[in-house]
């Protein structure tokens, strides 16, 4: 799999869901804001040598990076194929000097999941970035415990009316909120049975209006699907792959849950080698949402693994310090008109 560039340790935002949260706190504790130039260059040969010409760039937020145009540019001359996860809530003379420099390779990522709880002056910032960059822009929603709570369809809904009026990629990427250390409002254990049927049902809207979708790296136990939703194909429940992290300091770890289990990228020569030494390393014995797992034919069977590798940090952590109160709030209303949406 692809890993991600976590290109700066800032973020205009504060979500309450974010995993990545307590991580990037790290850094800026000791410092570290952004990846060098040097760095950047020696994480660009390394895609190179393991055959990778897309190169993924996160944070934080990658375009507060003070050098982001002199990354693009060199990205370019390199042949590579460059997406950037951003919230969009950047600066306008940005969005206005990277569209004028016509990257032939870019392309855009925003988490939406927020936008309709933005103040009014970050969802223009927003709004001017995806009605602007002249790139395709796509994005993405996390599901957290209010969707559990509220079960509703308008997310989606906005999400879709979104891709209409600012004529984005017809794709919809699609997220569990996990937890680790400091989140709040992560899907709960027994929620993950209400996150299927929303799934269910919103991929039956998405695919009747001609929109792609995907389920982000994600692990969901056997136990908690539906008796009627084995045929949902993006649900899987066995963890064999990592979508690997690259931090500014080129510290690599297999996944926020588990960032805590950090090398650096010189020891190794190319991805192959990095899937081969975390593979062995993480073996889905550590990963257990309850004591009772430990006995499950389907985990001893190596069917199930047990779920995301976050609620193994649950599983450290008491319950009350990690996850908190859910903060929930009155379900949304439709923000947009929606007369060429089929529900």
């Amino acid at each position: 799999m692809m890993p991600t560039v976590i290109l700066t340790t800032r973020c205009p935002n504060s979500c309450e869901w974010c995993f990545a949260r307590a991580k990037m706190e790290a850094y800026r504790a000791k410092g570290v804001l952004e990846m060098g130039w040097e760095d950047f260059v020696f994480v660009v040969d390394f895609h190179e040598r393991s055959g990778l010409k897309n190169i993924n760039l996160l944070g934080g937020d990658p375009m507060l990076h003070s050098r982001l145009p002199d990354l693009l540019d060199y990205l370019r001359e390199r042949g590579f194929h460059t997406q950037v996860g951003t919230t969009g809530a950047v600066p306008a003379r940005l969005v206005d000097r990277l569209a004028e420099a016509k990257y032939p390779r870019l392309e855009f990522g925003v988490n939406s999941t927020s936008y309709f709880d933005y103040d009014p002056e970050k969802r223009k910032l927003m709004d001017y970035f995806m009605s602007n960059i002249s790139y395709p822009v796509g994005i993405s929603y996390t599901f957290t415990d209010r969707d559990v709570y509220e079960g509703s369809i308008n997310p989606l809904l906005d999400r879709m009316a979104m891709i209409h009026k600012f004529s984005l990629i017809p794709h919809l990427t699609l997220q569990i909120a996990v937890p680790y250390i400091g989140t709040r409002c992560f899907v709960p254990f027994d929620g993950y049975g209400k996150v299927i049927e929303l799934l269910e049902l919103w991929i039956g809207v998405l695919e009747k209006n001609g929109i792609s979708h995907h389920l982000d790296c994600h692990c969901i136990p056997r136990c908690q699907l539906p008796a009627n939703s084995e045929s949902l194909q993006i649900a899987k429940s066995a963890c064999t792959s990592f979508v690997f992290d690259i931090g500014p300091d080129r510290e690599i770890w297999p996944c926020f849950p588990l960032s805590e289990r950090t090398c650096k990228l010189d020891q190794f020569t190319d991805l192959n080698d990095v899937q081969t030494f975390f593979s062995a390393l993480l073996g889905s014995e550590d990963i257990l949402y309850e004591e009772n797992c430990a006995e499950c034919p389907e985990r001893l069977n190596k069917t199930c693994h047990g779920g995301c590798r976050g609620f193994h940090v649950l599983r450290r952590e008491s319950h009350a310090s990690i996850r908190g109160e859910s903060g929930r709030r009155n379900p949304s209303v439709t923000r947009y008109e929606r007369d060429e949406i089929r529900s």
